[in-house]
Order: C-alpha cells, then structure tokens, then sequence
C-alpha cells in the first residue's frame, strides 16, 4: 500500500534486482517498460501483468519516472545512470571514479543470455530443496 501511495507523487522511483516484481504487484509497472533480475526474469514475468513490457536484455530500463535494474551491480551502474540525469555526467563520472567504479551501458548485460530457462529452472529447484530441508 505505501507504494501505491507514495509513488504518484514521488519524482522518481527506482527498483534493484528483483524490486520490480514489488513495483509490478503494487501496479506501478503497468503499461512500462522495465527489467529483473534474470536469474528470476521468467517467475516474474510469469507472475506479473500481461501490460508490462517486460525488457531481457537491459542492465536497466527507463520508463518515464520509473528506474528497473536487472541485478544488484545492474542497480550500481543505474544509480550513475540516474545522478548523469539528475545531476550532470560529469558528477557521475566524479563519483564513479571515488568508488573506483567503472560503470557499464544501459544495453550492456552479458547475463541476459547466460540465464536460460534451464538455469533458471535449475536455480528455483535448488532453492526449493534448500527451504525444504531447512538448510
């Protein structure tokens, strides 16, 4: 309910990893564009409104006011994205060089191909067995 409340008036609103299947139950994501996570992209696409235009290969998305990152180094190069336009490519830049960051583009994600269905089916088996047997 907060973000349902809260977002309409907030400037922007960003989401890591899988933060956009929050936005996406709060409703938020409707008719947008945005990522996941892709080790989860399927489950959450699965999971999640038909009007969303789910984008795979992207470290990040922008759709208006709406900021999704795929995973948590995704939400990192995002947040450079997001200071670039909020405050000038040259703090970014600034900053990116205190962290001793070298943030990656927007359309540059590798993992988009690495995280196949098989991997993914594979990684929620291992999962369930981990909750299962309670380790």
């Amino acid at each position: 309910e907060f973000l349902r409340t809260q977002a309409p008036s907030a400037r922007y609103v960003l989401s890591v990893c899988t933060g956009a299947w929050i936005l996406a139950q709060a409703g938020l994501l409707d008719g947008k564009r945005a990522t996941t996570n892709k080790s989860l992209y399927d489950v959450v696409v699965s999971r999640t409104s038909t009007s969303i235009r789910w984008v795979h290969k992207a470290r990040w998305v922008v759709d208006g006011k709406l900021w999704t990152a795929s995973g948590v180094t995704a939400g990192l190069d995002m947040a450079f994205g997001w200071v670039a336009q909020v405050v000038g490519q040259d703090v970014a830049r600034q900053l990116a060089g205190v962290m001793e960051h070298a943030p990656r583009k927007q359309d540059d994600d590798e993992f988009a191909d690495e995280w196949t269905q098989e991997k993914q089916k594979a990684l929620a088996e291992q999962v369930k067995d981990m909750t299962c047997s309670g380790r």
